[in-house]
């Protein structure tokens, strides 16, 4: 049976600091060059089936409390940013589902001249799972408050080639691991880890528009399989033939067409190969008001039953800031 949610959300306030003599208004600048961005974001959410259920639904309000701070090192070309976030959801109607989430993540972008350029990228997160989503869905029952775990990112990109020549050529390595922290019993099964290389290779066309083709390859481990469950572990390659373009502060986006194909090393799990896109834009006709669309096509690995699921999404989100803490 399909289900239906309906949510209602607020309107949110961020609370940021008016220094007049910030680079921005809501961003401080100490005597050593060091941007400070504090934030206080506050939420409230109706929802009407908090568990995701087909029957029987329940609902609550949801009040969500949100501080974070971000901390850069600009020095024209190269930058340093650390970012530190966390987030606390309080359920109306269930104490139960309570939550407090938190993630640290530190950046880094280095050009030793305008031929090379590096990215590196390290993340750490502290989530929860909601009852009634992931390995609960459709028996939010099986546990008695929501699942915790945490997802550890670490990246880095390197590309070659100035910008104002006509290819550029960029490599890309991944490592991703998710580790559940409570209900091992039901949570082994989904611990995972995966590593992922990639080359992008650039082709300009025009001012601030690139032509390119992106190739990737992904291993994707898990540490523990049920007695007589098949073997999840796999391979997943991705290509795509896109189009990224900046032509302006107002409109920016980019297309990405192609194909995935997932092989499962276990041969009695069906593997995939289909059709794939990942297409976003962002249009900003004032500079206090931004619209971004989405869609994406991609497959993942399920929590539950199934070998894989083939996930469709859309989206459209507009966020209009009426003062610099208000929206």
């Amino acid at each position: 049976m399909k289900q239906f949610k309906i949510k209602f959300y607020s309107i949110g306030f961020v609370l940021l600091s008016d220094s007049a003599f910030a680079y921005t208004q809501d961003t401080y600048i100490t005597d050593g060059g060091l941007f400070v961005r504090p934030s206080l974001e506050m939420g409230v959410t109706n929802d009407d089936n908090i568990y995701n259920q087909d029957t029987g639904t329940s609902s609550s309000l949801i009040t969500t409390i949100i501080p974070a701070v971000n901390l850069k090192m600009d020095e024209g070309i190269n930058y340093y940013s650390l970012d530190a976030k966390a987030e606390k959801g309080i359920y109306d109607a269930s104490g139960a589902d309570n939550y407090t989430d938190a993630l640290l993540g530190v950046s880094a972008h280095i050009e030793p001249n305008d031929t090379h350029r590096f990215d590196f990228n390290l993340k750490g997160e502290w989530l929860t799972e909601k009852r009634g989503t992931g390995i609960t869905e459709q028996n939010f029952e099986l546990t008695n408050e929501p699942i915790t775990y945490g997802k550890n990112t670490l990246s880095g990109t390197y590309e070659y080639g100035a910008m104002q020549t006509k290819g550029r050529l960029a490599v890309k390595a991944k490592y991703y691991e998710k580790q559940h922290r409570n209900f091992d019993v039901l949570t082994d099964r989904s611990n995972y880890e995966s590593m992922l290389l990639g080359s992008t290779f650039y082709y300009s066309t025009r001012a601030h528009t690139d032509a390119f083709i992106e190739v990737s390859a992904e291993t994707i481990d898990y540490d523990y399989n049920q007695p007589g469950e098949f073997k999840r572990d796999s391979d997943v390659y991705t290509g795509f033939l896109g189009m990224q373009w900046k032509a302006s502060s107002i409109v920016h986006g980019f297309i990405k067409l192609g194909a995935q194909a997932k092989d499962f090393e276990d041969a009695r799990r069906k593997n995939f190969t289909g059709f794939s896109w990942n297409i976003g834009g962002v249009w900003r006709p004032l500079t206090y008001s931004k619209l971004t669309l989405s869609t994406s096509q991609i497959t993942k690995d399920p929590d539950v039953k199934g070998d894989y699921v083939l996930g469709t999404k859309y989206k459209a989100d507009w966020k209009h800031n009426w003062t610099s803490y208000f929206y």
